[in-house]
């Protein structure tokens, strides 16, 4: 299964720490990421990403139906396996992509380049939001969804990540504003 992109949507990639981060994050409708990312930094130690086991799902059960887990496939990363997902992301996207890898469902090609560089680039430390339009289902009954991914890296048992974090937030019920700042 392989998501269909709007040609035409914006896409966009906010590192962290950026002015236009800060001010996604911010935003009132988006206290769900922001609650996500602050569940993250507490279990941070020494400004390293937390360990995974660190991670305890009864701490954040209101957004455990938008969390995905992704494991990271080699050193440097290569590819990533969807271990979970939630069941708002499930329902939403039409389809059940868990145990699949990012290279069955989204070619390395230029028009999905967005999607696979916000992976390496969390599989490499960076904190990222992602802004996207795609549609998972597999006929055209459902018009493209309008997303906000956070996708946050975590380690396990040592020093390199080898598992991504994540949230979306899905923007239907947004107010309507412009994705520029």
């Amino acid at each position: 299964m392989m998501p269909v992109l709007i040609e035409t949507a914006p896409t966009a990639r906010l590192a962290s720490g950026t002015p236009e981060f800060d001010a996604i994050m911010a935003a009132p409708e988006h206290a769900d990421l922001r609650a996500f990312l602050a569940y993250w930094q507490s279990k941070r130690i020494d400004e390293r990403p937390p360990d995974r086991a660190a991670i305890d799902p009864v701490e954040i059960p209101k957004l455990l139906p938008n969390v995905l887990l992704i494991d990271v496939i080699g050193q440097p990363a290569y590819d990533f396996h969807y271990r979970l997902l939630g069941t708002a992301i499930v329902a939403i996207d039409g389809v059940d992509y868990k145990g699949s890898l990012l290279s069955e469902m989204v070619p390395s090609t230029e028009a999905y380049h967005h999607i696979w560089q916000h992976h390496l680039d969390a599989a490499a430390g960076i904190v990222a939001l992602r802004h996207d339009s795609l549609r998972w289902v597999r006929d055209n009954s459902r018009d493209h969804v309008d997303y906000l991914i956070l996708l946050l890296p975590l380690r396990r048992g040592g020093g390199e990540i080898e598992a991504l974090f994540g949230y979306i937030h899905y923007r239907m019920d947004d107010p309507q504003r412009p994705w520029s700042l």
